[in-house]
């Protein structure tokens, strides 16, 4: 640094020296006799610049150092806050059911036109609501439907004295049009009409958009699992009974068509129990079985229907709905030891006669929903309620027309659907219907009144 120095000084000097020299005067080059006008010939001495000056005039100028301006600092973003995982909805179906429809002749005369048609809009209109208001609406259809030909329900039949039934087809288009979505067919009046009525009625049931069980085509038929799936549950539908009234069929045939009986003396059958394990294999969540069975009229529920409603949930049946004894009976949950552990069944005994014309007692019957919740991390299936309204065919004054289903509601101005008002009587009616169905059924915990929540 100091080498540096030193030249550059050596360098202004010599600088300094050659620029003196250049502006003194040559002697050799002046005139002697001319005067030199010093004023105008003679330069200023320049002054003497001190070193220092030079040398600092020499350094170059330092570049201002630059003031850095300081970046603004970001705004930080809020954190957003987590979106809490919606809880998975639970699937729920509502299940509706009733009692034995029945088309004895009395109806199939009241609802025939004069045309020859049979309107029975009227005898269901006042239903329509509650069937519309559940996601599967069954019913047991008690009455073959053959066809014309075969002649529709008459009297007894003088050989059997047993009554013969047979609807026309036009039942099926109400029932459909009202909300009815299950038709079970295994009743003991489904040979009425022979093989060929029964095999009618199972073609033309479907036919007419109905979900149906209890009777078949053919073995294979048989043997294929009834499962219904609504709102993602599962709902598996086994039918049986434990007689039938013709016995001009052969046992054969009857096995055929039929799917053999849901019992033996009060032992549940093999076949029944098979019947259930298949459509619990086929993927079921929840097993419906309707049961054909007990005693007819005022008999008290039978031990050997109990001990056959026992064995039936011991085998998987999840509820038990059933019918024929053309009365209502008793209900009760039942808990049962199975492999995976306990397990409590509800079982209504009968649910009697939908539609009747005989008597009061037979003209009285029951409205049942049940309704079932799937979890939707474990796919368990549970019974969350269980509730009845008692029905009533109640016999108007009407020359035509007279016949009509009624819910029993507490409230009798909630009743819809009927052609002109109710008079005091059938109003008393109605009343004494819902009185006599709580009798017969008596109390039941767990199974409440559906327009009653004190009850």
């Amino acid at each position: 640094m100091k080498s540096i120095w030193k030249r550059l000084t050596c360098f202004v000097i010599m600088i300094a020296l050659l620029g003196a020299f250049a502006c003194a005067d040559h002697p050799a080059q002046r005139s002697e006799t001319q005067e030199p006008d010093v004023s105008a010939t003679q330069e200023p001495t320049p002054e003497e610049t001190p070193i220092e000056e030079i040398v600092a005039a020499a350094e170059p100028t330092p570049e201002p150092t630059p003031v850095l301006t300081p970046e603004p600092t970001p705004t930080p973003e809020p954190t957003p806050e987590p979106t809490a995982t919606p809880e998975p909805t639970p699937m729920i179906v509502t299940i509706g059911a009733v009692g034995d429809i029945m088309i004895p002749s009395m109806i199939v005369a009241d609802v025939k036109e004069t045309d020859g048609t049979y309107d029975f809009s009227q005898l269901f209109l006042p239903m329509r609501e509650l069937f519309e208001s559940v996601d599967l609406m069954c019913g047991n259809l008690e009455a073959p439907v053959a066809g014309p030909e075969k002649g529709y329900s008459a009297g007894k039949n003088e050989s059997s004295g047993l009554y013969l039934f047979n609807a026309p087809d036009s039942v099926l288009d109400t029932l459909k049009e009202y909300g009815v979505d299950m038709l079970t067919t295994a009743n003991n009046h489904c040979f009425d009409k022979g093989i060929q009525g029964l095999r009618r009625t199972v073609e033309v049931v479907r036919a007419a958009g109905f979900y149906q069980t209890g009777t078949y085509l053919s073995e294979e038929d048989r043997l294929t699992p009834c499962i219904v799936e609504v709102n993602g549950i599962r709902i598996g539908v086994v039918a049986m009974t434990r007689l039938i009234n013709n016995f001009d069929v052969s046992r054969e045939e009857a096995y055929a068509a039929f799917g053999y009986m849901l019992s033996h003396d009060s032992t549940l059958s093999q076949e029944c129990r098979d019947s259930i394990a298949r459509v619990r294999e086929a993927g079921a969540d929840y097993v419906i079985l309707f049961a054909h069975w007990d005693h007819e009229n005022d008999n008290p529920t039978g031990k050997d229907t109990k001990s056959i409603a026992r064995q039936a949930i011991e085998a998987g049946a999840d509820c038990i709905i059933g019918s024929h004894p053309h009365r209502i009976k008793g209900a009760e949950y039942i808990t049962v030891e199975r492999k995976d552990g306990p397990y409590t069944g509800l079982v209504l005994y009968s649910l009697g006669n939908f539609t009747a014309n005989a008597n009061f007692k037979m003209m009285v019957g029951l409205f049942a929903r049940i309704t079932l919740q799937k979890d939707p991390e474990t796919g368990k299936v549970t019974m969350t309620d269980a509730g009845i309204l008692p029905t009533f065919t109640i016999r108007r004054a009407e020359k035509t027309k007279r016949f009509a289903v009624v819910p029993t509601y507490a409230d009798a101005s909630l009743i819809t659907g009927l052609g002109t008002p109710l008079t005091k009587g059938e109003i008393d009616s109605i009343a004494k219907a819902r009185e006599f169905a709580f009798q017969r059924l008596g109390t039941v915990d767990g199974l409440r009144v559906l327009d009653d929540p004190e009850r």
